[in-house]
């Protein structure tokens, strides 16, 4: 019951690093535009010096681009981390919450459930073993324990 649950928080967690991603990606297109629209405006305006330090500017700028970029993809990850430790850390608290309930219930075990299943194979196996002629036997056997008629009932 409580890993229907978990299922449904990991696609969600998983939505909400898609979306931010998406916008992160969105940003960065939007800000290398901006950037080129810039960069050309700027250029035609000043003189050579001026334009060797708008150079080295955006060559900062694209410096520190990457190191955003970097930061974003270890901050995802830890984010990724932080939620997978934490879904764990959940299960393993409602584990430990609902096994004593469960044991007041007095419901059947995982394996309990498999070791009876392994036994009525078993069984059946050996039902199905059985030569035809113990089957007769079986059933000769059979009609002495069914209720005798009322007509011997009464002798």
């Amino acid at each position: 019951m409580a890993k229907a649950k978990v299922s449904k928080a990991k696609p969600a967690s998983n939505q909400v690093l898609s979306r931010l991603q998406d916008n992160m990606r969105k940003l960065q297109h939007d800000a290398e535009d901006l950037l080129k629209r810039t960069q050309k405006e700027a250029t035609s305006l000043i003189s050579r010096d001026q334009r060797r330090a708008l150079d080295r500017l955006f060559s900062q700028a694209q410096r520190l681009r990457t190191d955003l970029e970097k930061r974003a993809q270890r901050a995802s990850k830890d984010v990724e981390s932080r939620a997978e430790r934490l879904l764990s850390t959940l299960e393993k608290e409602a584990g430990r919450r609902v096994g004593p309930l469960l044991k007041r219930l007095d419901l059947p075990t995982r394996n309990e459930i498999k070791a009876l299943s392994k036994r009525i194979a078993r069984l059946e196996r050996q039902i199905s073993d059985r030569p035809a002629a113990s089957a007769a036997d079986g059933e000769a056997q059979d009609s002495d324990l069914t209720p005798a008629p009322a007509s011997r009932a009464a002798e």
